[in-house]
Protein backbone atom coordinates (compact mmCIF):
# COMPACT_ATOMS: atom_id res chain seq x y z
CA UNK A 1 0.00 0.00 0.00
CA UNK A 2 0.89 3.50 -1.10
CA UNK A 3 1.08 5.56 2.52
CA UNK A 4 -0.34 8.80 1.97
CA UNK A 5 0.34 9.97 5.76
CA UNK A 6 1.77 8.34 9.21
CA UNK A 7 1.64 8.83 12.56
CA UNK A 8 3.32 7.11 15.31
CA UNK A 9 1.96 5.95 18.43
CA UNK A 10 5.32 5.26 20.02
CA UNK A 11 8.22 7.48 21.41
CA UNK A 12 11.27 7.13 18.31
CA UNK A 13 13.37 4.34 18.67
CA UNK A 14 11.04 2.06 20.78
CA UNK A 15 11.52 -1.49 18.49
CA UNK A 16 8.46 -2.16 17.02
CA UNK A 17 7.76 -5.90 18.04
CA UNK A 18 10.18 -8.22 19.59
CA UNK A 19 11.17 -11.16 17.12
CA UNK A 20 12.13 -13.48 19.53
CA UNK A 21 15.14 -15.11 19.08
CA UNK A 22 15.60 -18.86 18.94
CA UNK A 23 17.59 -20.85 21.51
CA UNK A 24 19.09 -24.11 21.75
CA UNK A 25 17.95 -25.95 24.50
CA UNK A 26 20.03 -29.45 23.83
CA UNK A 27 23.62 -30.53 22.02
CA UNK A 28 23.97 -31.43 18.41
CA UNK A 29 25.51 -34.41 19.71
CA UNK A 30 21.79 -35.83 20.39
CA UNK A 31 21.30 -37.93 17.15
CA UNK A 32 17.66 -37.35 16.03
CA UNK A 33 15.24 -36.24 13.21
CA UNK A 34 12.77 -34.03 14.72
CA UNK A 35 12.83 -31.11 16.74
CA UNK A 36 10.46 -30.10 19.77
CA UNK A 37 9.57 -26.83 19.27
CA UNK A 38 8.65 -24.50 22.61
CA UNK A 39 6.74 -21.24 22.21
CA UNK A 40 7.64 -18.56 25.26
CA UNK A 41 4.59 -16.18 25.40
CA UNK A 42 5.62 -13.13 27.50
CA UNK A 43 4.16 -9.64 27.89
CA UNK A 44 5.97 -7.14 26.26
CA UNK A 45 5.40 -4.35 28.71
CA UNK A 46 6.88 -6.44 31.87
CA UNK A 47 8.47 -9.42 30.52
CA UNK A 48 5.85 -11.41 32.61
CA UNK A 49 4.83 -15.03 31.37
CA UNK A 50 1.35 -15.09 30.24
CA UNK A 51 -0.48 -18.31 31.03
CA UNK A 52 -3.46 -19.75 29.02
CA UNK A 53 -2.92 -18.00 25.67
CA UNK A 54 -3.95 -20.01 22.41
CA UNK A 55 -1.13 -21.37 20.13
CA UNK A 56 -2.08 -22.31 16.81
CA UNK A 57 0.14 -24.24 14.40
CA UNK A 58 -0.66 -23.52 11.01
CA UNK A 59 1.20 -26.74 9.81
CA UNK A 60 -0.51 -28.98 11.79
CA UNK A 61 -3.42 -27.47 12.50
CA UNK A 62 -3.74 -28.06 15.97
CA UNK A 63 -3.12 -25.29 19.16
CA UNK A 64 -2.35 -25.79 22.65
CA UNK A 65 -2.74 -23.56 25.70
CA UNK A 66 0.50 -21.98 27.44
CA UNK A 67 0.77 -23.53 31.16
CA UNK A 68 1.53 -21.01 33.98
CA UNK A 69 4.67 -20.59 32.87
CA UNK A 70 3.59 -19.11 29.47
CA UNK A 71 4.68 -22.31 27.44
CA UNK A 72 3.58 -24.40 24.76
CA UNK A 73 5.19 -27.18 23.90
CA UNK A 74 5.05 -29.04 19.88
CA UNK A 75 7.18 -32.41 19.37
CA UNK A 76 8.44 -34.00 16.43
CA UNK A 77 8.51 -30.82 14.20
CA UNK A 78 9.97 -31.09 10.62
CA UNK A 79 12.84 -29.50 9.28
CA UNK A 80 11.62 -26.45 7.55
CA UNK A 81 9.40 -23.52 8.97
CA UNK A 82 6.81 -23.37 11.07
CA UNK A 83 3.94 -20.73 11.41
CA UNK A 84 2.29 -20.45 14.79
CA UNK A 85 -0.26 -17.67 15.84
CA UNK A 86 -0.74 -16.62 19.36
CA UNK A 87 -3.69 -15.02 20.81
CA UNK A 88 -5.24 -13.95 23.79
CA UNK A 89 -8.68 -12.12 25.19
CA UNK A 90 -7.02 -8.37 25.68
CA UNK A 91 -3.92 -8.60 23.91
CA UNK A 92 -3.39 -8.45 20.12
CA UNK A 93 -2.65 -11.68 18.19
CA UNK A 94 0.55 -12.34 17.16
CA UNK A 95 2.00 -14.48 14.27
CA UNK A 96 5.47 -16.03 14.38
CA UNK A 97 7.81 -18.61 12.51
CA UNK A 98 9.90 -20.46 13.88
CA UNK A 99 12.83 -22.50 11.84
CA UNK A 100 14.00 -26.21 12.19
CA UNK A 101 17.09 -27.09 10.98
CA UNK A 102 19.77 -29.66 11.17
CA UNK A 103 23.37 -28.98 12.76
CA UNK A 104 24.49 -32.23 12.77
CA UNK A 105 27.56 -33.20 10.31
CA UNK A 106 27.79 -36.53 7.53
CA UNK A 107 24.86 -38.88 7.13
CA UNK A 108 23.78 -38.84 10.93
CA UNK A 109 20.83 -36.01 11.60
CA UNK A 110 21.04 -34.04 14.40
CA UNK A 111 18.08 -31.58 14.77
CA UNK A 112 18.17 -29.33 17.96
CA UNK A 113 15.20 -28.17 20.35
CA UNK A 114 14.54 -24.74 19.72
CA UNK A 115 12.29 -21.92 21.80
CA UNK A 116 11.01 -18.93 20.65
CA UNK A 117 9.79 -16.28 22.75
CA UNK A 118 6.79 -14.49 21.88
CA UNK A 119 6.19 -10.99 23.36
CA UNK A 120 2.39 -10.05 23.54
CA UNK A 121 0.88 -6.60 23.40
CA UNK A 122 -1.94 -5.37 25.50
CA UNK A 123 -4.80 -3.81 23.02
CA UNK A 124 -7.05 -0.90 24.05
CA UNK A 125 -5.40 2.36 22.56
CA UNK A 126 -7.51 4.41 20.46
CA UNK A 127 -6.35 6.57 17.95
CA UNK A 128 -8.79 9.93 16.49
CA UNK A 129 -8.52 12.29 13.40
CA UNK A 130 -9.74 14.24 11.51
CA UNK A 131 -9.21 14.56 7.15
CA UNK A 132 -10.58 17.59 5.42
CA UNK A 133 -9.66 18.74 1.78
CA UNK A 134 -9.74 22.11 -0.24
CA UNK A 135 -12.06 23.14 -2.49
CA UNK A 136 -11.57 25.07 -5.19
CA UNK A 137 -11.98 28.33 -3.28
CA UNK A 138 -9.46 27.36 -1.07
CA UNK A 139 -11.98 26.13 1.65
CA UNK A 140 -11.08 23.59 4.10
CA UNK A 141 -14.01 20.80 4.54
CA UNK A 142 -15.10 17.57 5.85
CA UNK A 143 -13.98 14.57 3.78
CA UNK A 144 -16.46 12.35 4.39
CA UNK A 145 -16.65 8.58 3.42
CA UNK A 146 -13.17 8.72 3.29
CA UNK A 147 -11.04 5.30 3.77
CA UNK A 148 -8.97 5.11 6.54
CA UNK A 149 -6.40 2.78 6.42
CA UNK A 150 -3.64 2.09 10.00
CA UNK A 151 -1.05 -0.19 9.16
CA UNK A 152 0.64 -2.59 12.27
CA UNK A 153 4.05 -3.90 12.17
CA UNK A 154 3.63 -7.59 9.59
CA UNK A 155 3.71 -9.81 12.85
CA UNK A 156 -0.04 -8.81 13.90
CA UNK A 157 -3.53 -10.56 13.36
CA UNK A 158 -5.21 -8.70 11.43
CA UNK A 159 -1.63 -6.51 10.20
CA UNK A 160 -3.89 -3.85 8.62
CA UNK A 161 -7.44 -2.14 9.40
CA UNK A 162 -9.96 0.46 8.20
CA UNK A 163 -11.98 2.83 8.68
CA UNK A 164 -14.19 4.92 7.25
CA UNK A 165 -14.56 8.92 7.82
CA UNK A 166 -18.48 10.51 8.93
CA UNK A 167 -20.15 13.84 8.01
CA UNK A 168 -17.33 16.15 10.11
CA UNK A 169 -14.19 13.63 8.40
CA UNK A 170 -13.38 12.00 11.45
CA UNK A 171 -12.24 8.88 11.93
CA UNK A 172 -11.48 6.16 15.11
CA UNK A 173 -9.53 2.99 15.53
CA UNK A 174 -10.04 1.39 18.49
CA UNK A 175 -8.52 -1.01 20.78
CA UNK A 176 -5.35 -0.91 18.80
CA UNK A 177 -2.01 -2.66 20.86
CA UNK A 178 -0.29 -0.49 23.16
CA UNK A 179 3.62 0.82 22.51
CA UNK A 180 3.08 -0.44 18.40
CA UNK A 181 4.38 2.12 15.62
CA UNK A 182 0.63 2.56 13.57
CA UNK A 183 1.25 3.96 9.99
CA UNK A 184 -1.94 5.70 8.89
CA UNK A 185 -2.86 6.37 4.78
CA UNK A 186 -5.93 7.87 3.26
CA UNK A 187 -7.26 6.30 -0.16
CA UNK A 188 -8.28 8.69 -2.83
CA UNK A 189 -11.19 9.86 -2.80
CA UNK A 190 -13.34 12.39 -5.66
CA UNK A 191 -14.95 15.65 -4.42
CA UNK A 192 -16.84 17.97 -6.63
CA UNK A 193 -15.92 16.11 -9.53
CA UNK A 194 -11.84 16.14 -8.73
CA UNK A 195 -9.91 13.11 -7.21
CA UNK A 196 -8.43 13.87 -4.13
CA UNK A 197 -5.41 12.59 -1.72
CA UNK A 198 -3.14 13.63 1.35
CA UNK A 199 -0.59 15.76 -0.36
CA UNK A 200 2.55 14.00 1.68
CA UNK A 201 3.64 11.49 4.20
CA UNK A 202 4.18 12.88 7.62
CA UNK A 203 5.95 11.23 10.67
CA UNK A 204 4.98 11.92 13.86
CA UNK A 205 6.88 10.61 16.69
CA UNK A 206 5.19 10.95 19.98
CA UNK A 207 6.66 11.41 23.37
CA UNK A 208 5.57 8.39 25.93
CA UNK A 209 4.38 4.99 25.79
CA UNK A 210 0.85 4.91 24.99
CA UNK A 211 -1.16 2.00 26.86
CA UNK A 212 -4.64 0.40 26.99
CA UNK A 213 -6.90 2.89 27.83
CA UNK A 214 -5.09 6.19 26.34
CA UNK A 215 -6.89 8.47 23.67
CA UNK A 216 -4.28 9.13 20.73
CA UNK A 217 -5.35 12.26 18.91
CA UNK A 218 -3.95 12.20 15.67
CA UNK A 219 -2.67 15.02 13.61
CA UNK A 220 -4.83 16.50 11.16
CA UNK A 221 -4.90 15.30 7.37
CA UNK A 222 -4.95 17.33 4.63
CA UNK A 223 -6.66 16.17 1.37
CA UNK A 224 -5.71 18.14 -1.94
CA UNK A 225 -6.43 17.61 -5.99
CA UNK A 226 -4.04 14.74 -6.63
CA UNK A 227 -3.01 14.77 -10.80
CA UNK A 228 -4.19 11.81 -12.23
CA UNK A 229 -2.39 10.14 -14.56
CA UNK A 230 -3.60 11.03 -18.39
CA UNK A 231 -3.31 8.09 -20.55
CA UNK A 232 -3.92 7.90 -24.60
CA UNK A 233 -5.88 4.66 -24.71
CA UNK A 234 -7.46 4.56 -28.34
CA UNK A 235 -6.39 6.41 -31.28
CA UNK A 236 -7.57 5.65 -35.39
CA UNK A 237 -3.77 6.73 -36.43
CA UNK A 238 -2.94 3.14 -38.15
CA UNK A 239 -6.58 3.54 -40.24
CA UNK A 240 -6.38 6.63 -41.76
CA UNK A 241 -7.21 6.81 -45.22
CA UNK A 242 -7.21 9.81 -47.39
CA UNK A 243 -10.60 11.61 -45.79
CA UNK A 244 -10.24 10.49 -42.09
CA UNK A 245 -10.33 12.71 -39.29
CA UNK A 246 -7.93 12.16 -36.85
CA UNK A 247 -9.51 10.45 -33.30
CA UNK A 248 -7.55 10.33 -30.04
CA UNK A 249 -9.51 9.00 -26.98
CA UNK A 250 -8.04 9.85 -23.39
CA UNK A 251 -8.79 7.61 -20.08
CA UNK A 252 -9.80 11.41 -18.17
CA UNK A 253 -11.93 13.89 -19.32
CA UNK A 254 -9.77 16.98 -20.50
CA UNK A 255 -9.86 20.68 -20.42
CA UNK A 256 -11.45 22.17 -23.53
CA UNK A 257 -9.23 24.81 -23.44
CA UNK A 258 -6.48 22.85 -23.64
CA UNK A 259 -7.71 21.07 -26.79
CA UNK A 260 -8.47 24.49 -28.88
CA UNK A 261 -5.80 25.89 -30.94
CA UNK A 262 -3.08 23.32 -28.32
CA UNK A 263 -3.02 20.21 -31.39
CA UNK A 264 -1.71 20.59 -34.46
CA UNK A 265 -0.51 18.29 -37.72
CA UNK A 266 2.74 18.46 -39.39
CA UNK A 267 4.03 17.43 -42.43
CA UNK A 268 8.15 17.48 -43.44
CA UNK A 269 8.17 20.09 -40.69
CA UNK A 270 5.55 22.08 -41.69
CA UNK A 271 2.19 22.46 -39.65
CA UNK A 272 -0.74 22.05 -42.13
CA UNK A 273 -4.14 23.67 -41.26
CA UNK A 274 -6.34 21.14 -39.00
CA UNK A 275 -9.77 22.02 -36.70
CA UNK A 276 -9.77 20.19 -33.63
CA UNK A 277 -12.87 19.58 -31.04
CA UNK A 278 -13.05 17.69 -28.29
CA UNK A 279 -16.31 14.95 -27.83
CA UNK A 280 -19.08 15.86 -25.66
CA UNK A 281 -17.86 13.14 -22.95
CA UNK A 282 -14.37 15.38 -23.08
CA UNK A 283 -12.22 12.43 -23.43
CA UNK A 284 -11.96 12.12 -27.02
CA UNK A 285 -10.25 14.51 -29.46
CA UNK A 286 -11.42 14.41 -33.13
CA UNK A 287 -8.43 16.37 -35.45
CA UNK A 288 -9.72 17.41 -39.05
CA UNK A 289 -7.88 18.96 -41.91
CA UNK A 290 -9.21 22.00 -43.30
CA UNK A 291 -8.51 21.13 -46.95
CA UNK A 292 -10.47 17.50 -45.87
CA UNK A 293 -7.98 15.58 -47.26
CA UNK A 294 -4.68 14.00 -45.98
CA UNK A 295 -1.53 13.24 -48.95
CA UNK A 296 -1.48 10.01 -49.48
CA UNK A 297 1.81 8.32 -48.55
CA UNK A 298 3.28 11.29 -46.53
CA UNK A 299 4.28 10.81 -43.10
CA UNK A 300 2.33 13.11 -40.78
CA UNK A 301 3.09 14.32 -37.09
CA UNK A 302 0.34 14.77 -34.55
CA UNK A 303 1.91 16.79 -31.70
CA UNK A 304 0.24 18.96 -28.42
CA UNK A 305 -0.44 18.75 -24.68
CA UNK A 306 -3.82 17.88 -22.88
CA UNK A 307 -4.80 18.41 -19.71
CA UNK A 308 -7.42 16.19 -17.52
CA UNK A 309 -9.95 17.72 -15.03
CA UNK A 310 -7.67 16.59 -12.22
CA UNK A 311 -4.27 17.79 -13.08
CA UNK A 312 -3.01 15.34 -14.93
CA UNK A 313 -0.97 15.88 -18.53
CA UNK A 314 -0.51 14.28 -21.30
CA UNK A 315 2.12 15.25 -24.01
CA UNK A 316 2.82 14.30 -27.63
CA UNK A 317 6.19 15.95 -29.32
CA UNK A 318 6.77 17.09 -33.17
CA UNK A 319 10.30 15.67 -32.89
CA UNK A 320 12.07 13.23 -30.59
CA UNK A 321 10.01 10.75 -28.30
CA UNK A 322 6.31 10.96 -27.75
CA UNK A 323 5.40 11.37 -31.31
CA UNK A 324 2.29 10.79 -33.21
CA UNK A 325 2.60 9.45 -36.59
CA UNK A 326 0.44 8.50 -39.16
CA UNK A 327 0.48 7.70 -42.85
CA UNK A 328 -2.93 8.30 -45.03
CA UNK A 329 -3.68 5.61 -47.63
CA UNK A 330 -1.53 2.64 -45.69
CA UNK A 331 -3.26 2.08 -42.73
CA UNK A 332 -6.63 1.78 -43.51
CA UNK A 333 -5.42 -0.83 -47.01
CA UNK A 334 -2.78 -2.89 -44.86
CA UNK A 335 -3.54 -6.38 -44.98
CA UNK A 336 -1.58 -9.79 -45.58
CA UNK A 337 0.17 -10.84 -48.40
CA UNK A 338 -1.81 -13.77 -50.59
CA UNK A 339 0.07 -17.11 -50.30
CA UNK A 340 3.05 -17.71 -53.01
CA UNK A 341 1.91 -20.64 -55.45
CA UNK A 342 3.97 -23.47 -57.67
CA UNK A 343 6.10 -24.19 -54.55
CA UNK A 344 8.91 -26.65 -55.01
CA UNK A 345 11.98 -28.64 -53.45
CA UNK A 346 14.03 -30.16 -55.87
CA UNK A 347 17.66 -31.24 -56.09
CA UNK A 348 20.75 -29.70 -57.47
CA UNK A 349 22.01 -30.46 -60.38
CA UNK A 350 25.40 -28.01 -60.17
CA UNK A 351 26.17 -28.95 -56.24
CA UNK A 352 25.48 -32.22 -54.72
CA UNK A 353 24.46 -32.41 -51.07
CA UNK A 354 22.34 -29.04 -51.93
CA UNK A 355 18.77 -28.78 -53.07
CA UNK A 356 16.41 -25.55 -54.57
CA UNK A 357 13.20 -24.69 -53.03
CA UNK A 358 11.29 -22.17 -55.59
CA UNK A 359 7.74 -20.61 -55.98
CA UNK A 360 5.94 -18.08 -57.59
CA UNK A 361 5.62 -14.45 -55.97
CA UNK A 362 1.79 -13.97 -55.11
CA UNK A 363 0.33 -10.47 -57.21
CA UNK A 364 -0.76 -7.10 -55.66
CA UNK A 365 0.78 -7.54 -52.25
CA UNK A 366 3.83 -5.53 -51.07
CA UNK A 367 5.88 -8.62 -50.25
CA UNK A 368 9.16 -7.67 -48.38
CA UNK A 369 10.70 -10.89 -47.12
CA UNK A 370 9.40 -14.90 -46.98
CA UNK A 371 9.46 -16.98 -43.63
CA UNK A 372 10.52 -20.25 -44.12
CA UNK A 373 9.38 -23.14 -41.81
CA UNK A 374 10.44 -26.97 -41.64
CA UNK A 375 9.71 -30.55 -40.17
CA UNK A 376 11.48 -33.11 -40.80
CA UNK A 377 10.52 -36.72 -40.71
CA UNK A 378 11.97 -37.04 -37.15
CA UNK A 379 9.66 -33.57 -35.98
CA UNK A 380 6.24 -33.26 -34.97
CA UNK A 381 5.87 -29.84 -35.64
CA UNK A 382 6.94 -27.03 -38.29
CA UNK A 383 9.58 -24.82 -36.51
CA UNK A 384 11.04 -21.72 -37.74
CA UNK A 385 13.84 -22.08 -39.80
CA UNK A 386 14.82 -18.64 -41.42
CA UNK A 387 14.19 -14.88 -42.92
CA UNK A 388 14.60 -14.32 -46.38
CA UNK A 389 14.38 -10.51 -47.96
CA UNK A 390 13.80 -9.69 -51.61
CA UNK A 391 17.81 -9.25 -51.82
CA UNK A 392 18.65 -12.98 -50.66
CA UNK A 393 16.59 -14.81 -53.16
CA UNK A 394 17.21 -15.51 -56.84
CA UNK A 395 14.01 -14.25 -58.69
CA UNK A 396 11.72 -16.27 -55.74
CA UNK A 397 14.01 -19.40 -55.01
CA UNK A 398 16.69 -19.86 -52.62
CA UNK A 399 19.58 -23.36 -52.73
CA UNK A 400 19.79 -25.17 -49.15
CA UNK A 401 22.28 -27.29 -47.75
CA UNK A 402 21.13 -30.89 -47.12
CA UNK A 403 23.24 -31.02 -43.92
CA UNK A 404 21.49 -27.81 -42.60
CA UNK A 405 18.43 -30.79 -41.89
CA UNK A 406 20.09 -34.07 -41.88
CA UNK A 407 20.67 -36.09 -38.82
CA UNK A 408 19.85 -39.58 -37.80
CA UNK A 409 17.06 -41.51 -39.25
CA UNK A 410 16.20 -38.46 -40.83
CA UNK A 411 15.00 -38.89 -44.68
CA UNK A 412 13.11 -35.85 -45.85
CA UNK A 413 12.23 -32.28 -44.35
CA UNK A 414 8.93 -30.46 -45.60
CA UNK A 415 8.76 -26.78 -46.00
CA UNK A 416 6.07 -23.87 -45.44
CA UNK A 417 7.13 -20.52 -46.66
CA UNK A 418 4.94 -17.95 -46.14
CA UNK A 419 4.95 -14.14 -47.69
CA UNK A 420 5.58 -11.16 -45.03
CA UNK A 421 4.57 -7.25 -46.11
CA UNK A 422 6.26 -4.27 -45.03
CA UNK A 423 3.82 -4.23 -42.13
CA UNK A 424 5.23 -6.97 -40.73
CA UNK A 425 2.13 -9.34 -41.54
CA UNK A 426 2.52 -12.69 -42.72
CA UNK A 427 0.12 -14.36 -44.95
CA UNK A 428 -2.43 -16.63 -43.80
CA UNK A 429 -1.21 -20.20 -42.86
CA UNK A 430 -4.05 -22.46 -43.06
CA UNK A 431 -4.31 -21.43 -47.00
CA UNK A 432 -0.42 -22.31 -47.36
CA UNK A 433 0.70 -25.42 -49.06
CA UNK A 434 3.62 -27.63 -47.66
CA UNK A 435 6.28 -28.71 -50.19
CA UNK A 436 8.75 -31.97 -49.62
CA UNK A 437 12.33 -32.92 -50.31
CA UNK A 438 13.69 -36.36 -49.93
CA UNK A 439 17.25 -36.63 -49.42
CA UNK A 440 19.47 -38.95 -51.73
CA UNK A 441 20.46 -42.69 -50.01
Amino acid sequence: MNLKSVFALLAAGTFLVACGADEVVNSNDEAKEKATVTIKVVDNHDGSPIAEAKVYSVVDDDEEMTDEFGLATWKKQVLGNHVFQVSKKGYATIQTRVTVEEKGMGDVARVPDVVAQVDMYKTGVNAKGTVLYVDDEGNKKAAAGVVVYASLPAVFVPSEIADTTDKNGEYVFANLPEGVAIDIAVGQKEFDKKKYSVAAPTQISVAGQYRAGDVVKAPILTMTPAAGEVVLVNSNLSKIDTNTNITLTFSSELVADSVKDNWRVSRGGTNVLTTATLSSDKKTITIAPVSKTWTKGSTYTVYGTAYSQDGGVFYASNTGTNRLTFEPGTGSTAKAPENLSGLKAVASEDFAGRFVVSWTAPKGSDVVAYNFYYKTNKMNDYEFYTQFDLFDIDENSIMLRENSFSGTGVTKVSFIVLPENASGLEADVSKAKAVEYKFED
